[in-house]
């Protein structure tokens, strides 16, 4: 039986409590196996959790049910971002200039420069993010990854997408194997467009 995990969807603990919402799937690419998701609760308090995959009872697509109590979360790893930019060289010495992590939709007064994200993951690990952008084998942008499937070991099977082509949108159920490299904003696919639109649509 398949699990699906949907970013937005709501995670509640064994004692019933709301956890947050899932923000991450974190995986391995070379094995497709999920090792943790990133359960992230508030804004400006925001606390964001790294909770291994055998700690889900079960994964709807509006809702994850963790085996842990509440008061378990605590305990867990954070989950760290870190965004940074190298600045720039004055008189031979590199100062480091540390931005805050980008939090609604405020005008800014001056453009922010070209940022970059750090994670506290293992070096193989990816973490994907909400809406991560599928690249066709024609390099084309054709859409956005929705969710993810994935099977009774932990691994994922599919991506479910929104795909847009020719100006036809619809919901395409991409198989793994059609993955030929995976980033934490993009997912590339080896398959042409035409055979994305081939694919099933998700039932």
């Amino acid at each position: 039986m398949e699990s699906k995990l949907k970013w937005g969807a709501k995670v509640i603990s064994e004692d019933g409590k709301n956890l947050g919402k899932l923000t991450r799937v974190v995986f391995h690419p070379s094995t497709n196996e999920v090792t943790h998701i990133v359960v992230e609760k508030g804004v400006f308090n925001r606390r964001a959790k790294l909770v291994p995959i055998n700690s889900i009872q079960f994964a709807a697509s509006d809702e994850i049910r963790l085996k842990i109590d509440a008061s378990q979360i605590d305990e867990l790893q954070d989950f760290e971002e870190t965004y940074f930019l190298s600045g720039e060289n004055i008189n031979g010495e590199v100062k480091p200039l540390y931005w805050l992590r980008p939090v609604g939709d405020y005008p800014e007064i001056y453009p922010l420069p070209p940022l970059s994200v750090s994670y506290n993951l293992d070096e193989d690990s990816h973490a994907i993010e909400p809406g991560v952008i599928v690249v066709s084998a024609e390099d084309h942008e054709v859409g956005r990854v929705k969710s993810v499937l994935l099977d009774e070991k932990g691994h994922i099977t599919h991506f479910i997408a929104e795909i847009k082509i020719d100006g036809k949108s619809s919901t395409k159920v991409i198989p793994v194997d059609w993955v030929s490299k995976v980033e934490e904003s993009f997912l590339k696919v080896s398959a042409s467009e035409r055979m994305l639109m081939k694919l099933p649509e998700k039932p």
